[in-house]
């Protein structure tokens, strides 16, 4: 599709080439846009512009600014003049992002859009973890392991059973569940608070669930940027989230491993990105 296209591409490998950053979603309309971003809550949503995308893009700019201002707008272009730049910024840009990409720009770009998200942190988001707990072999007791670990926690927790074929965590727990990961993807484009509670399977005050699919066949259905993008959304919810991972490296797993969860508690700042090419 032309140079925004390519644009798009660059922008996208540069992203699966940073071991901070992974992509939440993309869209082409303004209006999904916005949507996107109200229901994802990202780092930053990374904009496109065109030179002759005239004053419309500059004003989707200062709407997205009201309506996420905890969002950091990076705008990009191949028009680097002063009237594009000045004109992102004064629409509400923290940062420009000139393309082609020049090596480390987009690093630091994130970099300081990351700083100014924790700068606006409040201490219990910054006190969030994931605990991911995996083993090389099967047997090893890793269900055994998370469903306890979870239960330990005396803030609020979920356990996420991300073992798509054969996830018992349930079964650990004692709870029957009506809903699992697969009904998070189904509906993933219209996640709330009020469908989320409605999904989630309770166990205690402090403790819940996100069951692994009811029927092993399911597992086909789950793609690894849906279950990054679910725990995203979880991830604002809850100040512990435990992975329950299998003893196989499949691409789910791979997934948690690549934006930065490891076996170790880690943070959840690790940014987020929404992209759009206006």
């Amino acid at each position: 599709m032309g140079s925004n296209s390519q644009t798009l591409d660059e922008i996208k490998n540069a992203l699966f080439g940073s071991a901070h950053a992974r992509l939440l979603t993309e869209c082409d309309e303004p209006d999904q846009l916005l949507a996107d971003v109200l229901r994802v809550r990202p780092t930053a949503a990374i904009m496109i512009l065109e030179a002759s995308g005239g004053e419309k893009q500059f004003d989707l700019i200062t709407q997205l600014a009201s309506a996420s201002p905890e969002t950091g707008i990076i705008t990009a272009s191949r028009d680097a003049s002063p009237s594009m730049i000045l004109g992102s910024v004064r629409a509400g840009a923290h940062e420009f992002l000139q393309i082609p990409i020049i090596a480390g720009e987009l690093q630091t770009v994130l970099q300081r859009v990351l700083q100014l998200s924790e700068a606006g942190e409040s201490a219990e988001t910054k006190h969030r973890r994931v605990i991911a707990v995996f083993s090389g072999k099967g047997g090893a007791g890793v269900s055994f392991l998370a469903t306890n670990l979870a239960a330990a926690m005396n803030v609020p927790t979920l356990l996420a059973d991300l073992n798509l074929q054969a996830g018992d965590a349930a079964s650990f727990l004692g709870v029957e569940a009506r809903y699992s990961v697969t009904d998070f993807v189904s509906n993933r484009a219209r996640l709330d608070d009020s469908l989320i509670t409605s999904m989630i399977t309770p166990h205690s005050a402090n403790l819940s669930l996100l069951a692994a699919p009811l029927e092993t066949h399911e597992a086909e259905e789950i793609d690894p940027e849906n279950v990054t993008e679910i725990l995203h959304l979880l991830g604002r919810r809850y100040e512990r989230i435990v992975l329950d991972l299998p003893h196989t490296f499949d691409p789910v797993t791979v997934a948690k491993y690549s934006i930065g969860w490891a076996i170790h508690a880690s943070r959840f700042t690790s940014l987020s990105i929404v992209g759009a090419r206006i």
